[in-house]
């Protein structure tokens, strides 16, 4: 403030002077004038040199001050500028972080694409292996072999019954077995007669004697046919023997030929009856063996039947070697056994007690495969291609999430009209035992065509801000963000529509921990 001050009066002095040197009296002088006139602007010179030393100092003050705020944001901006730009969709890793990160790529490219669906399900005892081992008809339960939570294997006793329907079953099979055997003795008979008389038949044949023939089958049996074939065979040989004798007779005349020829007929006439008998009998031979060859076979046939009745009342098949029917309690001894290997779910009586054709014995169920009941929506039927022996996946939320294959069994054709939906029933094996009747459960199903798409893991995309994208893998620890546009989506693999070419390295494992780092740097900035 004083330095503004002093100056207005320095110059209140030089305008005194000015004023003195430049009055009337002294215009006739004009060297003294001059100099006059220079000493006093000198004059005034000096006197304001204070005050323009002070301004000269305050500038000189400003502009240093100005030069050292400035400094620094010019340092700034020259390293700045002397730093390469960094994209902000671009992450670089150091070398430690990238070993951390054990991170993995692979290249987008064509895979088969199919649409899939979930819907809810539930597990469910198969059918066919979930049964009420039941009594096969009335009678006393003598024993309950086995007890709720038993493992058994198919064919294992169950339960023992005394029934007396199962005595006239036994019964009746031990009176078709002697039935068989009768008719088996009597076909043995016929083929012995037939191979006898066919000996028979050779000797005839060879002329031989009535009494080698004879010899010959004295203990070897011929029926009824040893008498009519070697009957009318010895008369065939008597008359030849009589034609024999009279024959010479005829030319000494004391035979006529009347009686030759007489002789002549009854010989063959006993040719005649003779191989009538034998005819006779090669036919009556073949049609009794035939005879009992039917009786056998019908005797067969009514054994069987009598077994297969036992069987259905007993409800498995028993050995037929080694069956006891050799005393009535074993004729009524029923044992019930297990059609199939699985657990004892429970049962239904106790030892001695009457049951009743029908009643559970016990519950028998094997889980070592389930059925998978699931429901398809009427607007999704028409696109679900499902054919018996498809795959599907079922995923269980109690078992952590897995997921286990199974086997389409049956889909529906008709809609449901309280749900809107078809039946999907499906196989699932349970090898491990982890699964149980009863368990929610949901049925992932495939819908539409299988087609080939551009194609990515699903653990490489993710998602920020609404925004899906994935990281590339530029390599030596270089990514960058890309977004892009998906479409079907399977259980291994995402289409995409958009944002990606064929071969582009994508990032699969560590892709969350890119993102992580990705928005760090973004804050850091």
């Amino acid at each position: 403030m004083d330095a503004h001050r002093s100056p207005p009066t320095s110059n209140c002095k030089p305008m005194t002077v000015t004023n003195t040197s430049t009055s009337p009296s002294s215009a006739g002088e004009p060297a003294a004038d001059l100099t006059g006139t220079k000493t006093g602007m000198v004059a005034s010179a000096l006197k304001g040199l204070p005050t323009l030393l002070v301004l000269v100092v305050m500038g000189g003050g400003w502009m240093v001050m100005h030069q050292i705020n400035s400094g620094g944001s010019s340092t700034e901006a020259m390293v700045e500028t002397a730093q390469e730009p960094v994209s902000s969709d671009t992450l670089n890793l150091p070398e430690g972080k990238l070993k951390v990160a054990k991170i993995k790529s692979i290249p987008a490219q064509p895979q088969n694409i199919q649409h899939v669906h979930t819907v809810p399900g539930r597990l469910r005892y198969d059918q066919t292996k979930h049964v009420d081992v039941k009594a096969p008809m009335d009678g006393i339960l003598a024993e309950l072999v086995v007890t709720p939570g038993d493992h058994v294997n198919a064919g294992d006793l169950i339960a023992v019954l005394r029934s007396p329907e199962i005595g006239q079953a036994r019964a009746e099979i031990l009176k078709r077995k002697k039935e068989r055997d009768i008719a088996e003795q009597i076909l043995q008979r016929e083929l012995t007669l037939a191979k006898n008389l066919q000996q028979v038949s050779n000797m005839l044949d060879q002329g031989q004697s009535v009494d080698a023939i004879e010899t010959a089958f004295s203990n070897r049996a011929l029926g009824v046919y040893r008498q009519d074939i070697l009957s009318a065979y010895s008369k065939m040989l008597l008359a030849d023997e009589l034609l024999a004798k009279l024959r010479p007779l005829v030319a000494s005349g004391s035979v006529s030929g009347r009686t030759v020829r007489e002789r002549e007929g009854e010989r063959q006439l006993a040719e005649t009856a003779f191989r009538t008998a034998r005819d006779q009998a090669s036919f009556e031979i073949e049609q009794s063996q035939m005879k009992a060859e039917a009786n056998v076979a019908e005797a067969n046939r009514q054994l069987n039947l009598a077994w297969q009745s036992l069987e259905t009342l007993l409800g498995y098949k028993e050995d037929k070697n080694t069956v006891n029917l050799s005393n009535e309690e074993a004729l009524s001894r029923l044992e019930v056994r297990a059609p199939f290997g699985g657990s004892v779910e429970s049962q239904g009586f106790a030892n001695n007690e009457r049951v009743m054709r029908g009643d559970a014995l016990i519950v028998l169920a094997n889980t070592d495969s389930l059925s998978v009941e699931a429901s398809i929506r009427e607007s999704d039927w028409s696109v679900v291609n499902l054919q018996p022996g498809a795959e599907v996946s079922v995923m269980v939320p109690a078992l952590d999430q897995r997921v286990f294959p199974a086997k389409v069994r049956y889909f529906g054709r008709e809609v449901q009209a309280d749900t809107n939906s078809v039946p999907l029933i499906a196989r699932i094996e349970n090898n491990e035992g982890l699964l149980r009747p009863g368990m929610f459960v949901r049925v992932t199903v495939p819908i539409g065509e299988l087609r080939q798409a551009l194609s990515i893991k699903p653990e490489s995309l993710l998602q920020h801000e609404n925004e899906q994208f994935v990281f590339l893998d530029l390599g030596n620890g270089s990514f960058q963000r890309v977004n892009v546009s998906t479409g079907q989506a399977s259980d291994d693999w995402v289409e995409v529509t958009a944002g990606l070419s064929r071969g582009q390295s994508v990032v699969t494992k560590g892709a969350f921990l890119l993102k992580s780092e990705l928005l760090l740097q973004g804050e850091g900035e």
